[in-house]
């Protein structure tokens, strides 16, 4: 028997089916498609009521600094130096001396030091977007346990994660081991990430402390208390913020995916 998270019954239509049938050859190694289905969220919501998602692509890995390098041969304005500061703060980018893609250092790490209106322009220039909240959260509680006991000690993982979290040693991109059951890996283990919907309205009525995450961890397990640790930690952040435990990872409609396989 497998354990869950928080995960709602998913319910897999046909037509979900069929897409999942339909991989892109210049699409599969990169991008993931994640089903429709339903999870109960540390936000508020309807008492008993999931939070719905419809299905949705998203990047396997988190873009890598060679990713983002690459970017930035196409889009100068993005370069360091070259950013507005409405757009960034002056961290935008630290460490960055070449932002040539045979130069750059540690290419295979994900980029991080990223404002959200850099992350919006990254995966606008590849066809996609960030992954809503709830797209994020949904995919990073796909994961299966094979006891309650194993689902605990990940939870309690989570934790120690980020209370220990060294953005000194970020290792590459897959290597967290981490991985949901649709193949999305290093939700968890590398780096926080950017969602497009990172503080929403209920967002300026908390604040980082003790007292509200516990009243918004409400599902009585260590694992949405580590929930509710992320959804507040990324409220607490300005879209011009550039952390240097923050990177991202785009996400696509998939009506986007299944028109560029029919231009194919």
């Amino acid at each position: 028997m497998k354990f869950l998270t928080n995960i709602a019954p998913v319910k897999i239509t046909l037509e979900v089916l069929a897409v999942l049938m339909l991989s892109l050859p210049d699409m599969v190694e990169a991008q993931v498609l994640v089903p429709s289905g339903s999870f109960h969220t540390v936000m508020p919501e309807v008492k008993g009521e999931p939070v719905a998602v419809d299905s949705f692509y998203m990047d396997m890995t988190a873009v890598t600094n060679n990713e983002y390098s690459e970017f930035l041969q196409d889009h100068e304005d993005w370069k360091p130096g070259n950013v507005p500061s409405i757009f960034a703060y002056k961290g935008y980018l630290k460490g960055w001396e070449n932002t040539n893609s045979d130069e750059v250092v540690n290419p295979n790490q994900p980029v991080t030091s990223v404002s959200w209106y850099a992350a919006n322009a990254y995966c606008q220039s590849v066809g996609g977007r960030l992954p809503t909240l709830n797209e994020w959260e949904y995919s990073a509680q796909l994961m299966d346990f094979d006891s309650s006991v194993d689902a605990q000690e990940f939870a309690s993982r989570l934790m120690s994660w980020y209370s220990t979290f060294d953005s000194e040693n970020i290792g590459n991109v897959g290597s967290s081991g981490i991985e949901n059951r649709h193949g999305v890996k290093d939700q968890f283990g590398l780096i926080m990430e950017w969602v497009q919907d990172f503080k929403p309205v209920i967002a300026n009525d908390l604040s980082l402390d003790c007292g509200t995450v516990g009243r918004m961890q409400k599902l009585g397990n260590a694992y949405s208390y580590a929930a509710s640790i992320r959804y507040i930690t990324r409220m607490s952040f300005s879209p011009k913020s550039t952390n240097s435990t923050v990177g991202f990872r785009c996400a696509y409609d998939v009506a986007t995916i299944e028109e560029k396989e029919a231009n194919l």
